[in-house]
């Protein structure tokens, strides 16, 4: 067993299809981490993006995309960090079920070996199997995480009933007088609809998207500031050929009111991105598109849990959803003196995060 950093650039299909089987067996999914999306953003986002890898013979059994930089949460330190960018919104890394333990000591390991004077862990789940494994893997090196924050983002798990909805009778009555009367100004019923293998349905998507708020600031996906529609369209049309997309639609009739675009991994669904209609706030159609998605995901075996992979504090949608994930950051000072020296840093940026909260 070991564990190496590979440069991005460097991987031939044999790494590739060792870290799409990784990403499938993952304990934890996460498709932020799923090659056909980490690399398509690095190619076009990153700069100097590698791989923590922990591997047994040809099969990995630990992956995390990570960059060496400065100033991370504004430390004046060099750190080897959970690779985060616009698009990516867990960093949990992909951990093989029962070698979970061992793939985090290895990268540990050899992350605490560099030159930088910590290990970062952004968006990191703590609680469950990866959290376990991560505890498991400190001990065994005898040495201990700081924990620089801890935070919780609204989830829904399933339930026997599909009673999902965390909203008061009064806002359930509320919500349900706008779509009758959305749906009698436009003379249909509103419904959710499967647009998925639709080729037109990315292009819909970025349309609807600039129509509205995004599009007004300049933070529409394909608008000029960002211009990643291109972008957007290779990273679905990759993930769609593995049935890891999920792209829905809430439509009165011909019109579409909003659109939502999921990413699938394991037993889990994450809300990558959602596009309302310009002209239809009044109604709340993205709260009208969520409450029908819940019907969809209850009726699909397959799915435990929908991760919402917004803002903690996210008032719609922690008003919207019961269930909570909890997320933390992490840092682990590396060996020698640059660690020695670390630790006490670290443990005053938590310090005043803690305070601010």
């Amino acid at each position: 067993m070991t564990a190496s950093l590979l440069p991005t650039d460097d991987l031939g299909e044999r790494e590739l299809e060792a870290w799409r089987e990784l990403s499938q067996s993952a304990v934890v999914p996460n498709p932020y981490f799923d090659p056909d999306f980490a690399l398509s953003m690095a190619r076009a986002l990153g700069s100097g993006v590698a791989l923590l890898v922990a591997t047994e013979g040809p099969q990995w059994i630990g992956c995390l995309p990570v960059e060496s930089t400065r100033r991370w949460r504004r430390l004046p330190l060099r750190g080897l960090v959970t690779w985060r960018h616009l698009y990516c919104f867990l960093g949990t890394p992909l951990l093989r079920s029962g070698a979970a333990e061992r793939a985090m000591t290895e990268m540990i390991r050899e992350a605490r070996g560099g030159h930088d004077a910590f290990l970062g862990l952004d968006l990191l789940d703590v609680e469950g199997d990866a959290a376990s494994a991560m505890e498991a893997a400190q001990e065994a090196l005898g040495f201990r995480a700081v924990e620089v924050d801890t935070f919780e983002r609204a989830s829904v798990t399933r339930r026997a009933e599909p009673d999902y909805l965390a909203l008061s009778p009064k806002h359930r009555r509320n919500f349900e007088r706008l779509r009758r009367r959305l749906e009698g100004e436009l003379d249909a019923e509103l419904e959710l609809r499967d647009r998925t293998s639709d080729p037109g349905a990315i292009g819909r998507f970025l349309e609807i998207e600039a129509s509205g708020w995004k599009g007004a600031r300049g933070t529409a996906t394909a608008m000029g500031p960002i211009g990643h529609g291109d972008l957007l369209r290779e990273v679905c049309e990759r993930l769609d050929r593995r049935g890891m997309l999920e792209l829905v639609s809430a439509e009165c009739g011909e019109t579409t009111v909003a659109m939502l675009c999921n990413l699938i991994a394991g037993d889990t669904s994450f809300t990558f991105k959602i596009a309302i209609e310009d002209g239809l706030n009044r109604y709340s159609p993205g709260v009208q598109l969520e409450i029908l998605y819940l019907e969809r995901f209850h009726a699909d075996a397959r799915l435990n849990r929908i991760d919402s992979c917004a803002d903690w504090n996210n008032q719609m949608i922690n008003r919207l959803w019961p269930d909570r994930r909890q997320l933390g950051i992490r840092a682990i000072p590396t060996g020698g003196w640059q660690g020695a020296s670390a630790r006490p840093m670290l443990e005053g940026l938590a310090w005043l995060r803690r305070r601010r909260n």
